[in-house]
Formats: C-alpha cells, sequence, structure tokens
C-alpha cells in the first residue's frame, strides 16, 4: 500500500468509524509513537496527551499556511491579523494563561517547536474533535478509541498488523 491509498483508506475508514480523520491519523501516529510498548502496559494519559498534541499541530499547519498566505494580502487588516497569528508566545505568557491545554501542549512541545498564537485556537479545534469522538463512542480516552479501532476493524484495512503483533 502506497502513501496515497493509505491516505484514501484512512479517510474511507474515518467516516466509516464517524471520527474525524486527521484525529484517526494522529492516533495512530501516537500508537505508532508507543509501538514497543506491550498493550497492556499503554499508559492512556500519556497517549491521550500524545494524540492531543499531534492533532493540534496538524490542524496548526492549517492555520499557519492561512496565515503565512494572508501576510501577502491586499488589506491590512489582515496582513496585521497573520502577523499577530504566527507571533510566538513567550514562557511567561503561557504559564500566566490559566489555559491548561496551552500549557500541556507547550510542555509536550518543550522547545522543539515554537508555540504560536493559532496554536491556541489548533488546541480548541481539536478539543471539539476529541470531545465528538469520545461521545461517539462513549470513551473518555481518545487512544483507547483508538487502540480499539486500530486493533479491530482498522488492523487489516490498513496494514497496521505490526502494530499488533505483540
Amino acid at each position: 500500500m502506497n502513501e496515497q491509498e493509505f491516505l484514501q483508506a484512512i479517510q474511507a475508514q474515518a467516516a466509516a468509524s464517524g471520527i474525524n480523520p486527521l484525529l484517526l491519523m494522529s492516533g495512530i501516529e501516537g500508537l505508532y509513537t508507543f509501538r514497543e510498548v506491550p498493550a497492556n502496559a499503554l499508559n492512556f494519559d500519556l497517549l491521550d496527551n500524545l494524540i492531543l498534541t499531534i492533532f493540534a499541530l496538524r490542524i496548526g499547519d492549517t492555520f499557519d499556511a492561512i496565515a503565512r498566505e494572508n501576510l501577502d494580502a491586499e488589506n491590512l487588516q489582515a496582513r496585521v491579523v497573520a502577523e499577530w497569528e504566527l507571533g510566538e508566545f513567550t514562557p511567561e505568557e503561557i504559564s500566566n494563561s490559566g489555559d491548561a491545554f496551552l500549557q500541556s501542549f507547550a510542555q509536550t512541545l518543550g522547545t522543539s517547536t515554537p508555540v504560536r498564537r493559532y496554536h491556541r485556537k489548533a488546541l480548541e479545534v481539536a478539543a471539539v474533535e476529541v470531545r465528538k469522538a469520545q461521545l461517539h463512542f462513549d470513551n473518555n480516552s481518545i487512544g483507547a478509541i483508538t487502540f480499539a479501532l486500530c486493533q479491530g476493524q482498522l488492523k487489516d484495512s490498513l496494514h497496521l498488523a505490526a502494530l499488533f503483533s505483540r
């Protein structure tokens, strides 16, 4: 299966499962990160945090592209907003924000990636999509939801058997 076929399969399986395809992909990436950990030893709180971070980064990529496009906009207000959105939060702003998601996101990223202003919106969008999945599957752990989907109906259709061979 090549990359394009894999992405099409993700899209189809996400639609059939009732989950956002980008969230499903983020969940698979999170599980892949823990592929050496036996299933019975998975820390689902850590996995949930990782999946939310990956998902917010993917959403943030879209916001980043839009903001960068708007840097060249004819409209001055669009350019100013784009510059602001691309601005980085300082560590002090993050710690003083009172936003637990933003603080956790920044802590997970460490110093490897700047936390930009649009990331706050990306986290809000990610939280809404995660909540939809939690309600749909009646499970509070997005990691457990993804694990169950990948171990069950997606295992063969996405060729994920290697993730669950232990």
